[in-house]
């Protein structure tokens, strides 16, 4: 704008007649027009270096990690109160799963709970924040009691057969045998065959005798007596 403004022709107070026209225009005569672009390239090279440009190498690299998708089924049957474990099975299980979802960091992880039925908690999702507070919620008298071990397999292979992960995992925590459900344990195991699902069976508990409850009392406490208890380990196995 400067330049224009410069450039802009101004009336003369005196004319006085010159040769320039008359003679041949030498090597700078030809070269001024030019000199407007030197000055402007001089004054964007004084703002590059004023602005102290600065260049990184950068390289790319990819990160990668196996995203494993993991359903837990955790059986909530009354059973799970039995003492055997500290302070009982139901609560010793919180612990452990509690400290094996911290360690799953990148993982998709979910929830599916049974008893004499079964039923999706938490859905497969890296917020394992929504995950351990759920664990930390579980009781007993959640659903109907039982231990429907294929109900509570097929429901978690409901949750995970359609995922897209790289690996499909179910971990079924169980502390006895079964005794309901609709869906038998091998038919259920069959289904997640089919689906190319790894399932890993975990019995909590102890074989013999382990203080169970029993009875409710009048304050709606239980009663407590020692009974065998047993884990089925063939049927674990054969899953």
């Amino acid at each position: 704008a400067w330049f224009i403004f410069r450039k802009k022709p101004r009336t003369a107070v005196v004319t006085v007649p010159v040769m320039y026209d008359f003679g041949t225009k030498n090597l700078l005569s030809r070269l001024r027009p030019f000199l407007i672009v030197l000055r402007f390239a001089a004054l964007a090279l004084i703002i590059v270096a004023i602005a102290r440009p600065q260049s990184t190498k950068m390289s790319s690299q990819k990160r990668g990690t196996e995203g494993i998708d993991i359903v837990m089924a955790v059986d909530i049957s009354p059973s799970m109160l039995a003492r055997d474990l500290k302070p009982n099975r139901l609560e010793a299980l919180k612990i452990v799963a509690q400290q094996f979802i911290g360690g799953r960091h990148s993982d998709r992880i979910g929830l599916v709970i049974y008893a004499g039925e079964s039923f999706a908690q938490v859905p497969l999702t890296t917020d394992h924040k929504v995950v351990k507070n759920a664990l930390a919620d579980l009781r007993y008298d959640m659903l109907e009691s039982g231990t429907a071990i294929g109900m509570g397999l097929a429901t978690a292979v409901n949750r995970i057969k359609d995922s897209e992960a790289l690996s499909k995992v179910i971990i079924l925590l169980t502390d006895g045998e079964n005794n309901k459900g609709i869906i038998d344990p091998k038919t259920a195991t069959q289904l997640a065959k089919q689906y190319n699902i790894r399932v890993y069976t975990i019995g909590v508990g102890t074989k013999g005798f382990a203080e169970t409850p029993v009875a409710l009392d009048m304050q709606g406490n239980f009663i407590y007596q020692k009974m065998p208890v047993n884990i089925d380990e063939g049927r674990l196995e054969y899953i």
